[in-house]
């Protein structure tokens, strides 16, 4: 069939012989024409179809193009704008808005009960306080200034002046070095033996108070600190044999001072300057007292004038392993230089407006061994010359000023060398429990022909020779901050005419700390 035929069909048009034949050639050209300009008019809308589908493509194309390549710009559109970083402080401290500092608080509260089946010995034991005993030669008299009172046996004493508050701050600065603050005090401002008793103002009665002491009180600036603390001569936090007991074995002192610290990976290499005292003893040289006055002194008087020209100077070297074991190695030198301003003519020591010098040194090796588990040994062992006020018990013993041929005018004056020695080991049984036993001993060279050359003119019982304790506790930490302890602890104290003082001291403490 036809083209032209087809097409009729499709518009309904017959194909029979209803017209003539001039007609139907008209009718099929007419039809033709039409055909051609809708076919036109088709291909021109193909193309415009074509030509907006394509503009649609592209527009989508530029639309996903956008989205890519400027995803931050509308983020940050609907951002804020972010504020300066915080700083980051360790765990426990409480930042400071506005700044870059934060602070942290932290204490400890503390109550001892305390039983002297021997001699008391005071508040916290302190072997200066142990009297000897001088009955063997019928001497009834106390010793060191001490009355009868303070020989008291069987004395049971409570008291909470081992509680403590610090504050500890914390900047930090852009340079990265922070300056860090620290301020501690205790309870421990009034020492006695014995009981105070209660005093009243009208009907009210005053409670038993204690006198807040400072501990610590320094600045830190990358490695310089300057202020009051612990002295840098002896490591005392990691290598002292635990005890309940707050005097510890012989522990170190707290003084004012400048320090510089470097660490180098393990190492820690440390110089100070530190506050002098000329501490020393002397005695009354009466050969017909009946009363023993050795004095022992730690600080000015106005018999003598203790007058150091220099600081005290100290320098440490501490290793700490790994594993915790610590190694520490120290040493100080002294001037312990007085001026003679004793105008009590009945000691027959006078006056004479002299200065006396001595020097004194010492060294000190310290360790902290772990063995199993978190068990450990420590010990270590402190020597020199006139190095008493670095060791507890021998405070005001670093020298001897000797008045004995005062009459002749030949006076001496001599720092006194010493030793002093600890050992102790702790188990731990395991999280909660542990057990210490250990003990320490201070020898003074007072027994020699230097410090002893006129015994007729040293008086009962004579100048301290040796003190020794052992200790035995058990501490039970049922949580992280709190504690309970148990201990016993012997003491004896010799003299250079072989007195003897003896004491045994059971002690339980609970202690919460935060």
């Amino acid at each position: 069939m036809r083209k032209s035929t087809v097409l009729l069909l499709m518009l309904g048009i017959s194909t029979a012989p209803l017209f003539s034949a001039e007609a139907a050639t008209s009718e099929i050209s007419a039809l033709q024409k039409q055909i051609e300009v809708l076919q036109k008019q088709l291909e021109a809308i193909s193309k415009q179809v074509n030509e907006q589908s394509k503009q649609v493509k592209e527009i989508k194309s530029e639309t996903k193009q956008a989205k890519v390549q400027q995803p931050a710009a509308v983020v940050v559109v609907k951002e804020d704008p972010k504020p300066e970083d915080a700083p980051v402080f360790e765990k426990g401290y409480i930042p400071v808005p506005g700044t870059k500092a934060a602070v942290k608080l932290e204490g400890m509260v503390k109550i001892d009960a305390i039983y002297d089946g021997g001699n008391n010995t005071g508040d916290f034991t302190l072997m200066s306080n142990l009297p000897y005993n001088l009955q063997s030669r019928n001497r009834t008299a106390a010793v060191n200034g001490q009355t009868n009172p303070h020989n008291w046996k069987k004395h049971f004493n409570m008291h909470a002046k081992q509680t403590k508050m610090g504050i500890r701050s914390l900047i930090k600065n852009n340079s990265g070095k922070d300056i860090k603050g620290h301020i501690e005090f205790d309870l421990y401002g009034t020492m006695s033996l014995g009981d105070s008793a209660p005093t009243y103002s009208g009907n009210n009665s005053a409670s038993m108070t204690y006198t807040p002491r400072l501990r610590h009180a320094t600045v830190a600036y990358g490695g310089l600190m300057v202020g009051h603390t612990w002295t840098n001569f002896f490591d005392f936090t990691e290598t002292v044999t635990p005890t309940v007991d707050f005097g510890t074995h012989n522990g170190p002192i707290r003084q004012a001072q400048m320090r510089y610290t470097h660490k180098m990976d393990r190492f820690e290499l440390a110089v100070s300057a530190e506050q002098p005292k000329a501490d020393y003893v002397t005695y009354n040289n009466n050969p017909g007292a009946t009363v023993l006055n050795y004095t022992y002194v730690a600080r000015n008087t106005n018999t003598n004038i203790a007058k150091p020209q220099r600081p005290d100077m100290t320098l440490s070297l501490k290793y700490k392993a790994d594993n915790g074991n610590v190694l520490g190695l120290g040493m100080v030198t002294r001037d312990l230089t007085i001026k003679n301003n004793n105008t009590g003519a009945a000691t027959n020591a006078a006056s004479d407006g002299r200065t006396y010098r001595a020097n004194g040194y010492g060294f000190n090796i310290a360790a902290k061994i772990m063995t199993q588990g978190k068990s450990f040994a420590t010990g270590g062992i402190t020597f020199g010359k006139g190095i008493g006020w670095y060791i507890g018990d021998l405070t005001g013993r670093s020298a001897l000023f000797d008045i004995s041929d005062s009459a002749n005018g030949s006076r001496t004056y001599k720092a006194i060398p010493m030793t002093m020695a600890w050992l102790g080991y702790t188990h731990a049984w395991n999280d909660q429990w542990q057990t210490t036993m250990g003990g320490s001993q201070a020898d003074l060279a007072t027994g020699s022909s230097a410090f002893n050359r006129k015994p007729i003119n040293w008086f009962d019982p004579g100048l301290d020779r040796q003190m020794r304790r052992i200790h035995f506790n058990t501490i039970y930490k049922p949580e992280e901050n709190l504690e309970f302890g148990l201990e016993f602890m012997y003491l004896k104290r010799k003299s250079v005419l072989k007195y003897t003082g003896q004491g045994n001291r059971y002690q339980f403490s609970a202690s919460y700390k935060f």
